[in-house]
């Protein structure tokens, strides 16, 4: 195969991060699977997401709208026009295979492929196929899937892992993060909650309302990555104990420091703490598309990895609950810890595109 691969990765970082994984990959190794050039095809909207900032190849921006009220209707003629700035671009480009990372912003380069009798691949990163996944997985040449999808859906494809960035990936893959949990060590469980995402000021909330606990505070140690826009309002909110952070560019520190983490469920997030050998409470976005946060929660509490809180409100009996009955048992913690690093990848980034252009059908 020759010209040129577009990795399709726009919308959410879900998406983005591991588009740009292969991105990686495949511009230190693009004439070795067959390509002269790599590009990522992402929306303009996205030019400030921090995986895209520093990008491995060339980005090629566009911008086709969102399904959502009056647009529906229209969506036909308003997807026309960025639809042929794409056709014209990649035709110049001599793109001879996608790689469509999932999401609506993947869709252009997608119909392009099938159009154009082109090459296609597909990344899924949920337990739950998502509708582009579903709709166009006849046409992917091969498919390769971050978890399991659960028994419904019968879609074929390999389980890999969901790719990871370099900078993520710790220097020593070891279980080093929960040292402190072994006996003769310092008595304190660092808990890493990362509350910068959809829903998250419930999570934050019960985060707080948790430490209120004199057992809890006096064992754990919890340090709040909140997102911008909730740093204010969480870090009035706050005790003098808890460490609140509103971003950090580099997660790595982060994930060195836990020994734990609370986060949503997302791929991209539970791929992270897979890799670093992290124990997680993970509490699903109960309105992520078709549930999916669920799904993947589920199968990581059914693996051993993870404990799963279902709730809507910032209520923090559960995670009480789970926190108490940790404090004098952090063998358990280790033992997720262990899972955890023994489901993890670090190779899911080289071996999605090995699976894709050099492993026969």
């Amino acid at each position: 195969m020759s010209g040129s691969v577009v990795i399709a990765a726009g919308g959410t970082g879900g998406h983005i991060s591991p588009g740009v994984a292969l991105a990686e990959v495949l511009s230190e190794k693009a004439t070795g699977f067959g390509f002269e050039s790599v590009y990522i095809h992402s929306l303009v909207r996205n030019q400030n997401n921090p995986d895209l900032l520093n990008p491995p190849c060339e980005v090629l921006w566009h911008n086709i709208p969102q399904l959502g009220g009056l647009k529906t209707i229209l969506y036909p003629l308003l997807f026309l026009f960025p639809f042929l700035k794409t056709i014209l671009q990649f035709r110049k480009l001599n793109v001879n295979a996608v790689i469509g990372m999932g999401g609506y912003s993947s869709l252009p380069a997608i119909l392009y492929a099938i159009l154009f009798r082109k090459s296609l691949y597909l990344c899924e990163q949920n337990c739950v196929p998502g509708k582009i996944t579903r709709v166009f997985s006849r046409f992917a040449k091969k498919i390769a899937f971050s978890f399991p999808l659960e028994e419904e859906y019968k879609i074929p494809g390999k389980t890999i892992g969901n790719p990871i960035r370099k900078r993520v990936i710790p220097e020593h893959l070891n279980i080093r993060q929960n040292e402190n949990l072994h006996e003769g060590k310092k008595n304190t469980i660092n808990v890493l909650v990362l509350g910068g995402s959809q829903g998250a000021r419930q999570l934050n909330q019960m985060i707080l309302k948790a430490m209120e606990n004199a057992e809890i505070a006096s064992k754990y140690k919890f340090r709040l990555l909140t997102g911008t826009n909730l740093y204010d309002e969480t870090k009035n909110k706050a005790s003098d104990d808890a460490e609140i952070i509103s971003y950090a560019n580099d997660m790595k520190p982060n994930y060195e420091w836990a020994n734990l983490v609370v986060a949503r469920s997302g791929a991209g997030v539970i791929a992270e703490c897979l890799v670093f050998g992290l124990p997680m409470i993970l509490i699903p976005y109960p309105y992520a598309a078709d549930n999916h946060q669920k799904a993947n929660a589920n199968h990581l509490e059914k693996e051993g990895a993870a404990v799963t809180i279902h709730s809507t409100s910032d209520d923090p009996s559960p995670l009480v609950k789970f926190l108490l009955s940790w404090k004098d048992h952090s063998e358990v913690l280790r033992e997720m810890g262990h899972v955890s690093l023994a489901l993890s990848n670090v190779n899911a980034a080289y071996q999605t595109v090995s699976y894709f252009f050099t492993e026969p059908k």
